[in-house]
């Protein structure tokens, strides 16, 4: 069964027993976790008694252990283990988990949290068919959309700040704070708390106070920094980053809101690329629509993918990876994250033949 999380989130109540097998796909890392953390609470489980394990690092025969050994001490306890980024696990292991979705074992509870899971794979029609698949993702108006649906976002922001966070927002002030931020859900989460500080007893502001205390300096910058970036201004991207840094911005803070909007422009070129291969072919108007893009942006989009040129336009998504693993591994050291920032930057700069 397949659902989006806001469902889920919002109505807070599980749509049926909790099955032995669910996917929680999508690449927004906050709505994963509470994704995850919502399946939990609504299913009475304790995070704590629960094994976690990293899909880069982890074996499938590490996480079979865990769901088919018995506890000494309570036999009928659930087995359960949640894997997180389990993309390379499904890669090594595809036609054993395969297997396993197909017939899980008794009492057991399998969460895999990945990027991407396609509708079109064996497995992804196994956890359909005996699980939940979940998409926790950014919410579209249709199946065939790409960009985010703003009006399922204002509705979930007004939502989250009165569960989460005690404040009364209406239409208008819901709008404002996408616009501000941006349809980041983490970086939203984090000004929804910053605005109960200003609220009053009943969790209510006027529109001057939303848009005076929404959206954080660097917040802004950051955005600002990918427009520099996807315009060839690498010396004005690098100038903007510096003074993040300088005011005391993590590099692990500041690149996810950089990392996502450069994202959609790796995505849409792909997609021209792609519909010329297979001989239906369409331009960047169409593909930035498909995307993520929305207002303005929908006009801009477009002109700096010929700037940058579709070839290398189509890599970006191969540099944010590598970034990311950099940053994870050999530039975990503040300085050396800002030198890969600083590089990726550099990269954009430059005209384009194609």
């Amino acid at each position: 069964m397949g659902m989006h999380c806001f469902e889920l989130l919002m109505d807070g109540k599980l749509p049926g027993t909790l099955p032995s097998v669910v996917a929680v796909v999508g690449d927004d890392h906050f709505l994963g976790c509470e994704t995850i953390t919502a399946l939990l609470r609504l299913s009475n489980l304790e995070s704590a008694g629960i094994r976690k394990f990293e899909g880069d690092t982890c074996t499938w025969g590490q996480v079979h252990d865990e769901l088919a050994s018995f506890s000494l001490f309570d036999p009928d306890a659930m087995r359960a283990a949640i894997v997180t980024s389990a993309g390379k696990l499904i890669r090594d292991s595809r036609s054993q988990l395969e297997n396993w979705c197909e017939s899980p074992g008794e009492g057991s509870l399998l969460i895999l949290q990945v990027d991407s899971l396609p509708g079109t794979t064996k497995l992804h029609k196994a956890i359909d068919k005996r699980g939940w698949v979940i998409d926790a993702g950014l919410p579209t108006d249709s199946a065939r959309s790409k960009a985010p649906s703003a009006s399922k976002l204002k509705q979930w922001i007004q939502w989250w700040g009165k569960s989460r966070h005690g404040i009364q927002l209406k239409n208008n002030q819901s709008a404002m704070v996408l616009d501000a931020v941006g349809p980041i859900c983490g970086v939203l989460d984090q000004e929804l708390a910053k605005l109960a500080l200003y609220a009053d007893d009943a969790g209510t502001l006027d529109d001057a106070a939303v848009r005076q205390y929404v959206g954080s300096w660097s917040t802004r910058t950051a955005w600002e920094i990918a427009d520099a970036v996807m315009d060839g201004k690498a010396a004005e991207a690098l100038e903007q980053l510096a003074r993040v840094f300088a005011a005391g911005e993590h590099p692990a803070a500041v690149l996810p809101q950089i990392a996502w909007s450069l994202r959609r422009y790796g995505i849409a070129a792909q997609l021209v690329l792609q519909s010329r291969r297979v001989g239906r072919p369409f331009g960047a108007d169409e593909a930035v629509k498909q995307s993520g893009f929305w207002g303005a942006e929908l006009q801009l989009a477009p002109q700096r993918l010929r700037r940058l040129g579709l070839e290398r336009a189509a890599k970006i998504l191969a540099w944010l990876a590598e970034l990311d693993l950099k940053l994870k591994g050999s530039h975990s050291n503040v300085d050396r994250a800002i030198f890969a920032i600083d590089e990726l930057c550099l990269r954009f700069s430059g005209g384009a033949s194609k």
